[in-house]
């Protein structure tokens, strides 16, 4: 092979994009953005606060001394529904405004142009929003365990009350960091839904943040309407509502000690197989309106 051959071979491969130079790419640009530095240090000044909130009230510490499973389980959900609410939101922001900014900043003409795919771009994004997620419930994690060590440790002198509590506590704690990956999966998908679905900033953003508040304040809605109509059909609605039912899944997932819902819940009981299907059902179809709208709708700007 002449010289001349082999520089333009090595300079067509050079310049063909991959996907991992694609994932960097979507790093780079969530890194770059001052919002979301200024929603990480949000969230860490929520999170900081309410923790602290907890345990520096006198109630923590007198529930040690009597039940440290009482103690622990209530650490734990309270850890584990800040964490839901504080990261949804910022998932939510940063995964909409992420996708739906190629679409209001005409750059994802460019970007297909080089010889990006549309579903290679958004499966970057997926990638990079994951990694942002994973980071968060990382670092979230030690903040928590290292704040209730330091809180048990001043109260009782030795961290033996709760490395003494029973197998369950574990099961219960693999069991809240389900729900928490589950809740940064499902923010995910929703907020780059939103975004491909309305192709602008203020359209992903606002559809993403609305969706859960609109969810929880639905329920209330149809609890009066099932009171002034007196049919349950209203009620049994609430039994398909994605936020409701996220909020019950740690409830009924973990049975060996009564646990709190944050925000609203179904009206009618449901059961762990029901919340799995109904939360299967909306991650798909984010998925897919995702991944289809991409893949058939022409860019024109």
């Amino acid at each position: 092979m002449s010289a001349t051959a082999a520089l333009t071979a090595v300079s067509s491969w050079s310049g063909r994009p991959t996907f991992a130079g694609a994932v960097r790419s979507e790093l780079l640009k969530l890194g770059r953005h001052a919002l979301t530095w200024v929603l990480v240090a949000g969230f860490a000044a929520v999170s900081g606060l309410v923790l602290g909130a907890f345990l520096l009230s006198p109630t923590p510490r007198a529930t040690l001394e009597r039940s440290p499973s009482t103690f622990y389980f209530t650490y734990l959900s309270s850890a584990e529904q800040v964490f839901t609410i504080a990261a949804g939101a910022l998932l939510l922001i940063v995964s909409s405004r992420l996708t739906s900014m190629e679409y209001g900043n005409g750059t994802i003409r460019i970007v297909l142009a080089r010889g990006t795919g549309r579903l290679s771009l958004l499966a970057a994004q997926y990638v990079a929003l994951a990694v942002v997620g994973l980071l968060l419930l990382a670092g979230f994690a030690v903040v928590a365990a290292a704040a209730l060590y330091a809180a048990v440790v001043a109260w009782h002198g030795s961290f033996s009350p709760i490395t003494s509590l029973p197998a369950g506590a574990w099961t219960d704690t693999g069991i809240n960091v389900l729900v928490a990956l589950l809740s940064i999966a499902v923010c995910i998908l929703l907020g780059t839904a939103a975004a491909v679905l309305g192709r602008s900033v203020a359209f992903g953003v606002g559809a993403a943040v609305a969706f859960f508040p609109t969810d929880n304040f639905g329920t209330l809605v149809l609890s009066l309407v099932t009171r002034l109509t007196h049919q349950d059909l209203w009620s049994r609605v609430t039994a398909y509502l994605l936020g409701p039912v996220l909020n019950q899944l740690p409830v009924v997932l973990q049975t060996d000690h009564p646990s709190r819902p944050s925000f609203a819940t179904p009206l009618q009981p449901v059961d762990a197989t029901h919340c799995w299907v109904v939360i299967a059902v909306y991650t798909t179809l984010f998925l897919a309106t995702a991944v289809v709208l991409t893949w058939r709708r022409d860019v024109l700007h």
